[in-house]
């Protein structure tokens, strides 16, 4: 099976998997074969793509931690703290023991509580931001800071975490211009985090960016705006091309992911679409100077 884009789906198509709605009830079943009706239906609901069966993808199984199911309906409870999740994972890496994990977690999911001071007409604005709007948005760090500062259940780091957010390691951040080593942990890890989750997901001002994109941003902005160490952790607890999707390598070949190595997150193993060659960008010599160029939607 593999995940496939709406806009690339054709009448015939059958479903690797079964379709849930936003509450978790199945709208079709596995195995059901789409129509242009239903396809037309899918893209006006949003759905940005769904598993399907075929001969590209033969013989991948995807196998989830959590089923699609549960995971629509946490996911529905969870918007706010995808930061704190990802933020927990690098502090996996790190090894930090249970309670400073909590501390973490907590951090990256209060880290934008300053924002319900900013006005929402700012927050959800499509274009630029003016000077003096942006100059409002770079309160909110603070904000969050002083609503947590009195709140003595939560730890000093935790609220540290929250104020730094948005420090930067070459000092270009806010709200203190702060460098390096002077940034808290916590505020580095978040930094790295928030920046993932931002350009990941659809918002009002920009679509979403692949994943890949993302970690080549932060690899490239390494030790600049970012914590390489942070990074380089970071780019170990999440999968930069799943298995099933498909992508395009350097040289024009076209491949479907079978396998990720967690220490070589943008080098895994692919299958080539056309002559079903199995090419391991990590291991095989040949492919030394090739990389992934890009994702495709097919």
């Amino acid at each position: 099976m593999r995940f496939l884009s709406v806009d690339q789906l054709v009448p015939g198509t059958r479903l690797a998997r079964p379709l849930y709605g936003a509450e978790g009830l199945i709208l079709l079943r596995e195995n059901f074969e789409l129509t242009d009706s239903i396809i037309c239906r899918l893209r006006g609901m949003g759905y940005h793509g769904v598993y399907v069966n075929d001969e590209i993808s033969e013989g991948i199984i995807i196998n989830d931690v959590v089923d699609e199911k549960l995971r629509i309906e946490t996911a529905n409870r969870l918007e706010d703290i995808n930061v704190g999740i990802l933020s927990v994972g690098i502090g996996v890496k790190l090894e930090y023991n249970r309670d400073k994990l909590i501390q973490l977690g907590m951090s990256g999911m209060l880290h934008d509580i300053g924002k319900k001071f900013v006005p929402t007409d700012i927050l959800d604005k499509s274009g630029k931001l003016s000077k003096s709007e942006f100059q409002v948005i770079q309160t909110h760090p603070e904000r969050g800071y002083e609503m947590l500062y009195k709140a003595y259940n939560l730890s000093s780091v935790t609220k540290i975490g929250v104020l730094q957010h948005h420090e930067r390691f070459d000092g270009s951040g806010y709200p203190n211009g702060l460098k390096g080593h002077e940034i808290s942990m916590f505020g580095r890890i978040i930094a790295v985090s928030d920046t993932y989750d931002a350009m990941t997901s659809d918002r009002a001002y920009h679509k979403a960016s692949q994943p890949s994109e993302v970690i080549e941003y932060l690899f490239g902005n390494g030790n600049q705006r970012y914590d390489l160490r942070v990074v380089d952790y970071f780019s170990k607890c999440i999968a930069v091309y799943p298995v099933g999707s498909c992508v395009e390598l350097s040289d024009g070949t076209k491949g479907i992911v079978l396998k990720n190595y967690s220490d070589s997150v943008l080098r895994p193993v692919i299958r080539n679409i056309q002559n079903k060659q199995i090419i391991d960008l990590k291991n095989d010599v040949n492919y030394l100077g090739i990389c992934i160029s890009g994702q495709m939607q097919s």
